[in-house]
C-alpha cells in the first residue's frame, strides 16, 4: 500500500518548458567575462550553491573576482533578481492535470512531500504556490545542505512524513540521478514524463506518462 509520495519539483510538479529561463552557465556576457573561463569557474561552484554553502550572488562575485579581479555588483544583483522572477513565473500558472492529481491524492489520504535540488532563488516562490498547502513536507537541497542523489535527503523527507520506504514512492523526471538516489534510499522510483520530451529508451525505470498514471499506481498499491 502506498502511504506517501515524494515528488521532484521542476519538470514534475511545475514546468519551465514554455518559459526559456536564463541558464546560470550562460551569464558570462552579462558579467563581462570570457565564456569558457566563466563556465569552468561556475561549474566548480555550482554544487556549493545547490546545497546552500554559497549564495548565488556570492558565487558570481567569486567568479568575477577570480577572472578579472573586479565585480559588477549591479549586474550580479540584477541576475539574482531575474532568476527569482523567472522561477516565480513557473509557479504562477500550475498545470491543471497536476492540480487534479494533487487533489486526488489528498482525497485518498496519501501523504505528500517535495524533494528538490535548487538554489535559494529557485524555491522562494514555493510558499506562494497554490498547491503548496497540500504538501506536508519539503526537502530543498539549499536548505538541507545535501542534494539528490544522496539518499539522506529522501530519508529526511520520509522522516518528516513519518513513513517507511516500503510504503513510499518517488516520482521525478530523472535529473540529477534522482531516481537512482531514491532507490538507494529504499523507495520505488518512477520517471514522470508528462513534461519531459526526451526519450526514456534504455532507462530502467517505469514511466508515468500522465498524471492519471499516478492515481492508477496508488490504486494498484
Amino acid at each position: 500500500m502506498i502511504k506517501a509520495i515524494l515528488f521532484d519539483l521542476y519538470e514534475t510538479l511545475i514546468t519551465e518548458s514554455h518559459l526559456a529561463p536564463t541558464r546560470a552557465s550562460s551569464l558570462a556576457d552579462v558579467l563581462g567575462l570570457e565564456r569558457q573561463a566563466y563556465r569552468a569557474e561556475w561549474k566548480a561552484r555550482r554544487p556549493r550553491v545547490v546545497v546552500g554553502e554559497l549564495s548565488f550572488a556570492d558565487a558570481l562575485t567569486e567568479v568575477s573576482q577570480t577572472l578579472v579581479g573586479t565585480v559588477d555588483t549591479a549586474a550580479v544583483q540584477h541576475i539574482c533578481q531575474q532568476r527569482t522572477r523567472e522561477k516565480a513565473a513557473a509557479f504562477a500558472h500550475p498545470d491543471h492535470q497536476v492540480m487534479t492529481l494533487i487533489t486526488g491524492l489528498g482525497r485518498r489520504g496519501v501523504a505528500l512531500g517535495v524533494v528538490s535540488n535548487g538554489f535559494k532563488e529557485d524555491v522562494l516562490p514555493w510558499s506562494d504556490c497554490s498547491f503548496a498547502p497540500s504538501f506536508q513536507c519539503t526537502a530543498f537541497s539549499c536548505e538541507e545542505g545535501v542534494a539528490k542523489p544522496d539518499p539522506e535527503i529522501y530519508l529526511r523527507a520520509m522522516g518528516r512524513l513519518r513513513v517507511q520506504p516500503e510504503t513510499t514512492v518517488y516520482i521525478g523526471d530523472g535529473g540529477d540521478n534522482e531516481l537512482t538516489g531514491a532507490e538507494q534510499a529504499g523507495l520505488r522510483a518512477f520517471r514522470a514524463t508528462w513534461f519531459v520530451r526526451s526519450s526514456s529508451q534504455g532507462l530502467p525505470w517505469q514511466e508515468l506518462t500522465t498524471c492519471g498514471d499516478v492515481l492508477k499506481l496508488v490504486g494498484a498499491g
